[in-house]
């Protein structure tokens, strides 16, 4: 697939990932790196990832209001984002949160524990929901109420529990995407009312499932397909700008399936794209995004989403990654495929500034790419927090995912820069 620009150029990236059981595609990466210059050592500090991303910000004495919504926030991922402690044999790694797929079949089914405990959570947490519809403006209260009924039509409370999740947490209405052109709540409204969307495109399926991605990012995931890099990528985007995710995501399922990007290319929607399951274990979401992605992180190659196993269809090199990182974000970020005695100062000091990092590690006779969130020290020994793009939160010793780490990308700002995006983020 071609990706036009208004300035003429052509966003393209090549791959190549295989899979093995028992679900771990694996992406071989050649190192062709661009130039990049050694990171500074940091200074010390504890880096971000520490607790829920979508946790209240709180002041050094948080009020009662904050308190009330963390401990909501906590109590709703009992069921969106259980917590979990079951070593990955396979790779080294211990699960410590395991999000469940966002399609799963307990989420309508009304006899189901799930489905019974999202329900209590939703009543239980109607008067915070209320108080937070209060700060809102009549506008954002009817989109907000359209979406909760499509929810509630759609007879799925999960889905419902983090809407509130995303009300609870502040970020349903605040900053807008890259383009200026909404909110989160604007985007799930558009969808919800069923506004310019491909005929084939499920309207319910896309809302719940798009709402729960949001709520929890740890719940995307790739399924059988080896996008492990974009897919990566995607996870990153939704946490660190929500209302992009959502307008991606809108404008993938689109009836021109369209997806400008704030660079000023445009990307399209793969003609083998799968509308109904196609058993791959990937949400309508992933179906319709990844292809897209990865369709742009395959340099020459034309990705078929539909013949997977072929081997140049999946996974992305850090260079190939790279390109797609620079649209996306609309900026040049950074990729190190050489300098393997800085890859942890890399990661401590983007840590620092409040940046995951997208990392590739040795994954059995190839590869597979994740998303760094934190740092944390166990019994004296440090770990490297991550999100695998099957759906968990992972956490590795440190020095066990530097030995397997093959290359980073980063970004490439200063952190002054990053807290003023931030701010005018949280202002738009």
């Amino acid at each position: 697939m071609r990706c036009s620009s208004s300035s003429s150029t052509t966003v393209r990236v090549s791959s190549s990932c295989t899979k093995t059981p028992p679900k771990a595609p694996v992406c071989t990466r050649p190192s062709s790196p661009k130039p990049s210059t050694p990171a500074p050592a940091p200074a010390p500090g504890k880096g971000h990832g520490g607790g829920s991303v979508f946790e209240p910000s709180k002041p050094s004495a948080p009020s009662a209001s904050d308190k009330a919504r963390a401990q909501a926030v906590s109590a709703m991922d009992e069921v969106l984002n259980a917590q979990a402690n079951r070593e990955q044999g396979y790779n080294g790694a211990v699960v410590v949160q395991d999000a469940a797929n966002v399609e799963r079949a307990e989420n309508t089914n009304p006899r189901s524990s799930r489905y019974k405990a999202a329900q209590a959570q939703v009543k239980q947490h109607e008067a915070l929901e209320q108080q937070q519809l209060a700060r809102l403006s009549p506008q954002e209260r009817a989109r907000y109420a359209t979406v909760r009924q499509e929810l509630v039509a759609a007879n799925n409370p999960v889905a419902t529990l983090a809407l509130q999740k995303l009300l609870v947490s502040g970020r349903l209405e605040k900053g807008t995407d890259f383009l200026g052109q909404g909110s989160v709540l604007q985007h799930l409204s558009d969808i919800a009312r069923g506004n310019d969307l491909d005929r084939r495109v499920d309207r319910q399926t896309l809302l719940t499932d798009l709402v729960q991605e949001l709520a929890t990012p740890s719940a995307i995931n790739q399924g059988s397909r080896g996008t492990c890099a974009p897919t990566a990528l995607s996870i990153g985007l939704n946490i660190e700008r929500p209302a992009e995710y959502a307008r991606i995501m809108k404008a993938a399922a689109s009836t021109s399936g369209a997806v400008k990007l704030v660079d000023g290319s445009t990307l399209y929607r793969e003609k083998d794209t799968a509308f109904t399951d196609d058993r791959s274990g990937r949400a309508l979401t992933q179906r319709l995004l990844a292809p897209i992605f990865m369709e742009a992180s395959n340099g020459k190659d034309d990705y078929r989403d539909s013949a997977s196993k072929d081997k140049r269809n999946a996974g992305a090199t850090a260079r190939e990654l790279d390109a797609l990182y620079d649209a996306v974000y609309g900026h040049d970020m950074a990729f190190d495929t050489r300098n393997k005695s800085t890859w942890m100062d890399r990661i401590r000091s983007e840590l620092a500034e409040g940046q995951s990092v997208l990392a590739g590690i040795k994954y059995g006779s190839g590869g597979h790419q994740l998303l760094v969130t934190g740092l944390e020290t166990i019994k004296g020994t440090e770990y490297v927090k991550y999100i695998n793009p099957w759906g968990q939160h992972e956490r590795m010793a440190a020095a066990e995912f530097h030995a397997r780490m093959n290359g980073l990308n980063y970004d490439t700002r200063p952190a002054q820069t990053l807290r003023q995006e931030h701010r005018a983020f949280l202002a738009a």
